[in-house]
């Protein structure tokens, strides 16, 4: 009991973590993003509407999904079922199971039941603690939130850990089933959730009215908002916090007519509400500002603030193509007090990329280009390793090279050396590669526009990419032109351009350049094609490489335009052959040994640095 006490400080510091992901799946977070399936059922989606219309089976339609009666399993109880309308995925919350919409097309016109429901019911998800137990009477004190009690966690069917010192929550799907747990950790106030396989649940807290709902990522916000007693608002968690909103928790929001977006204040949080505000259905979404009159519900309260007063002051979200100084007021005001989060996602590996582009940043095109050879691929995959580390979800289109070779350099970037020796250790390398978001598209050579860009607009919908790679354009677009080449790149350029701003995902374009003089640096008019792909792009990258035309000659990344601050210069490429490595901490390394005196530390980043696990 004493040390739920002493571990209340993490509350006063307000230092949280976005909360990590742990699913016992064999679909793991590295995946490969296929467009069969999601045609299939989208083509499907139309001709099952009108099956089940002609049989007469109970339907309705909702914001994000359509609810029909589910029929493929034995069971006496009315089930129902969802077919999402944008990705046309199947689930069925009472059978817990997802599959493809053709193979339910089949088995609705056949009337034949292809699910063991028995079975599926044996499923459930057992907890990952080790010592559960009653939540210690002094807990709602521990965690410092105002009116909370004692029988609002027991509803919620919260436990304790006592070992782990963490507060277990239940995470349930559209039918109530036990689908997983999100742990709040009470030493430092991180979060955890673990599911198992494709299921994804909620954390919910219902009042006798279900028309209106808040939806936080945190479970302090969520106790704060429990303790408020809202007679109007139920109050649900998202599993994942701001990293990512899977499909399969859209059943259990069908609901609501309205749901309020209340995440923690920042600019990257912003931008994640009006994503996820466009996934649950911007017709029905309302949105707290983020300013520091309206903080996250958990900071509100410890100001002191009226929560009722900030949600009366949630605006719905604005038509994309109209808005005024006065609906762009408060985004002002927002990016002026988080300046440096709006500067984007810094890079670990490349401190000086961040001196000149400042971070990473959504809704931008930047283009790479360098001669043939230089290792523009090379480059460009560690530099979105490097963000996808961080939590930047990032679709690869490699037209050039295989994935399974794309793979291979990624996987060599991670560890830090090759693992073709030493293939004992490649099972612990490869699961911790795949705790990552990385997705690979399975596109190679030419292929039409309109085909890639439905991929990513899938991905996008259904893995909350944040990053696209497309590498390169000239292999994307082929040899054969439906009218002129120029034309048909400067349209594929504006097609990307328009999803970046669009979508408000980061796009990067692998091109070639015109040919050159070996001696002459290459510029953005050597850029192949006309002058539109410079001119649409905010950031335009170059490699130039010398070594081929001077004894001393090097390698370096030039950055010849950044819209966003106008900063240009340069930054030096080592090649380091080991890992693969342009990174200016891989191959100086400065290291320093941690407090256990096992573990190796890079001084520049703070990470722990990967070895071999022989040493």
């Amino acid at each position: 009991m004493r040390a739920v006490c002493r571990s209340a400080f993490w509350l006063r510091s307000q230092k949280y973590q976005l909360p990590k992901i742990y699913c016992k799946s064999v679909t793991s977070k590295s995946a490969v993003v296929d467009l069969d399936e999601s045609n299939q059922d989208i083509q499907h989606y139309s001709h099952f509407k009108s099956l089940i219309k002609t049989q007469g089976i109970p339907n309705s339609d909702g914001p994000t999904c359509l609810r029909i009666s589910c029929k493929l399993c034995a069971s006496t109880q009315e089930a129902w079922a969802y077919i999402n309308k944008r990705s046309g995925a199947f689930m069925c919350p009472s059978c817990d199971i997802k599959l493809p919409l053709a193979v339910v097309r089949s088995a609705y016109e056949k009337q034949k039941q292809i699910v063991d429901r028995q079975q599926e019911l044996k499923k459930e998800y057992k907890t990952k603690c080790k010592d559960c137990s009653r939540v210690p009477y002094d807990m709602c004190d521990t965690l410092h939130i105002t009116s909370l009690k004692q029988v609002d966690l027991e509803l919620l069917g919260a436990a304790y850990d006592k070992s782990s010192n963490v507060l277990q929550f239940p995470l349930k799907n559209a039918n109530k089933r036990y689908v997983g747990e999100k742990w709040l950790f009470l030493t430092n106030g991180s979060e955890e959730t673990y599911c198992d396989g494709n299921t994804s649940g909620l954390l919910m807290h219902y009042v006798a009215t279900k028309q209106k709902a808040i939806v936080v990522s945190r479970i302090v916000d969520f106790l704060a908002l429990i303790a408020q007693r809202l007679e109007t608002h139920s109050i649900v968690c998202l599993p994942f916090g701001l990293k990512s909103l899977p499909q399969e928790c859209l059943p259990g929001l069908e609901n609501f007519k309205e749901l309020i977006l209340w995440f923690k204040y920042d600019s990257p949080s912003w931008d994640i509400a009006k994503m996820f505000a466009s996934k649950m259905g911007e017709k029905r979404c309302l949105l707290i500002r983020p300013t520091d009159s309206e903080p996250s519900p958990f900071e509100a309260q410890r100001k002191r603030l009226n929560l009722r007063h900030i949600l009366q002051r949630a605006t719905p979200v604005r038509h994309p193509s109209i808005t005024t100084f006065s609906g762009l007021r408060n985004d002002v005001l927002s990016e002026l007090q988080n300046i440096e989060k709006v500067h984007g996602v810094k890079w670990k590996r490349f401190p000086a990329l961040n001196k000149l582009l400042k971070g990473h940043r959504k809704g931008e095109l930047t283009i790479l280009t360098g001669p043939t050879g230089c290792g523009k691929t090379t480059f460009m995959s560690e530099y979105s390793l490097d963000l996808a580390l961080q939590g930047v979800s990032t679709l690869w289109g490699s037209f050039e090279i295989r994935n399974s070779r794309l793979a291979v350099t990624l996987l060599r970037q991670f560890v830090g050396y090759s693992l073709e020796k030493k293939l004992n250790e490649f099972e612990h390398w490869a699961g911790e590669f795949e705790k990552h978001p990385m997705y690979f598209m399975t596109f190679h050579g030419q292929q039409p526009l309109k085909l890639v860009l439905d991929a990513i607009e899938h991905a996008h919908y259904v893995h909350d990419i944040n990053h696209v790679i497309i590498d390169n354009l000239q292999f994307m677009m082929g040899m054969h032109y439906r009218v002129d080449k120029f034309w048909e790149q400067d349209n594929i350029i504006a097609a990307f351009r328009s999803l970046a701003t669009n979508r408000n995902v980061h796009v990067t374009l692998v091109m070639h350049p015109r040919k050159e003089r070996g001696e002459d640096d290459l510029t953005t008019n050597s850029i192949f094609g006309s002058a539109k792909a410079t001119q649409e792009a905010d950031n335009v990258l170059i490699i130039q490489d010398k070594r081929l035309t001077s004894v001393s000659g090097k390698k370096y990344l030039q950055v010849v335009k950044n819209r966003y601050s106008g900063d240009l210069g340069m930054m030096p490429l080592e090649f380091n052959k080991e890992g693969l490595s342009y990174a200016s901490v891989g191959k100086k390394k400065r290291k320093e040994k941690d407090k256990d005196g096992e573990k190796e530390k890079d001084v520049l980043t703070g990470d722990i640095l990967p070895r071999s696990l022989d040493k």
